[in-house]
């Protein structure tokens, strides 16, 4: 078994956009901020987003072997 460093969070934050895009880019607005360079979202595609980042996060730790 071959172990792998990864950043939680970032994972974690980019499954939570992805998942974000594919089943709410019709109905919330996300764009990208090329000044800032970051992903900027409405309240609500925030909110959703959140959901999905704990849900990642929590399942990324729960991996997470001793």
């Amino acid at each position: 078994m071959e172990n792998i460093t990864i950043n939680k969070l970032e994972l974690a934050s980019e499954l939570a956009h992805k998942e974000l895009e594919e089943n709410w880019s019709g109905s919330v607005d996300i764009w990208e901020d090329d000044t800032a360079c970051i992903t900027v979202y409405t309240e609500e595609a925030q909110d959703i987003f959140n959901d999905y980042y704990d849900k990642y996060l929590t399942l990324i730790e729960n991996c997470k072997s001793d």
